[in-house]
């Protein structure tokens, strides 16, 4: 048996329990292989492609229309992918409870920093690039509003003007962040990397261009030209086997010009990120005239 279109009304592939009930459905239906389950109460047909909007508007289904979607979603359904599909929904709601799927705050936001969506709110690029510097770890923070200034959606000084004279709680979080904030980033990994040697007294250059062979421009993730160091995050290097080898010989070419590549891999930043820096850290000093 399948709900019927009267019950999906205008959310095609999703719907309710109680719609599955009503349209005759048995619990024992939905636990079929016909159904999924989005988030508690809210279900999608197996032919409806769970993406990160599908389940905004499941968690939608379920809020009073006062909630704000925020954060990674709201950038998301901007058209920025900051959430993956299995991601939990970032809200700003009264009453805020720890549900599965839905990571929220019960914070103080305003009328004009979200608009109508899908029976609930949805904030402003302003107001989730703040709640993306508030909520999240300084590294994290950084590289997800990185990834807003990269696809050139928001400027850095317009987030800056938006946080001017605020006092909300998580503010200094963000100031701190936004200090570090760089348009030229092009991954997440990034901009962590690069945060972390900052912070290290360390100022490498997104993006780095170098020349290559045959007058061509080469881009390094993160460089520094007085020493002649690059750092590659090793999401650079993977790829189908012509493109792997094209990646060998323009690390080849690199390094036979002199210049020394320190390919940094997921698993090296996931549990070894100090060691990471130390490295980095030791071999610009060694290879920089005069360096301090």
């Amino acid at each position: 048996m399948t709900v019927n279109a009267l019950a999906l009304g205008q959310r095609p592939g999703l719907f309710t329990r109680v719609e599955a009930l009503q349209a005759g459905l048995t619990d024992d239906d939905l636990k079929s292989s016909e159904y999924r389950r989005v988030i508690h109460g809210v279900y999608r047909t197996e032919k409806t492609p769970l993406t990160h909007e599908l389940r905004c508007r499941a968690v939608a289904m379920k809020l009073p229309p006062g909630a704000v979607i925020t954060g990674k979603s709201a950038a998301t359904l901007h058209g920025v992918a900051l959430a993956r599909p299995q991601d939990p929904v970032e809200v700003l709601v009264k009453g805020c409870k720890r549900l599965h799927g839905i990571r929220c705050w019960a914070v103080r936001h305003y009328e004009f920093e979200s608009a109508p969506w899908s029976g609930v709110r949805l904030a402003v690029l302003e107001r989730a690039a703040l709640d993306i510097l508030m909520r999240n770890s300084l590294h994290q923070a950084v590289g997800l509003c990185d990834m807003l200034l990269h696809a050139r959606v928001i400027d850095k000084e317009t987030i800056g003007k938006y946080m001017e004279g605020r006092h909300d709680y998580g503010i200094r979080r963000a100031r701190r962040a936004f200090e570090f904030l760089d348009h030229r980033a092009e991954s997440l990994p990034e901009s962590v990397l690069r945060v972390m040697f900052v912070m290290a007294g360390l100022k490498p250059v997104p993006q780095l261009e170098i020349p290559g062979e045959n007058g061509t421009m080469l881009r390094a993730d993160l460089g520094f030209d007085d020493a002649r160091v690059l750092v590659e995050y090793d999401g650079a290097w993977h790829a189908e086997p012509e493109q792997f080898r094209r990646d060998q010989r323009r690390l080849r070419w690199l390094r036979a010009s002199g210049w020394h590549v320190i390919v940094v891999t997921a698993e090296d930043l996931a549990k070894a990120p100090q060691r990471i820096v130390d490295e980095v850290q030791a071999v610009v000093q060694r290879r920089t005239p005069n360096f301090a």
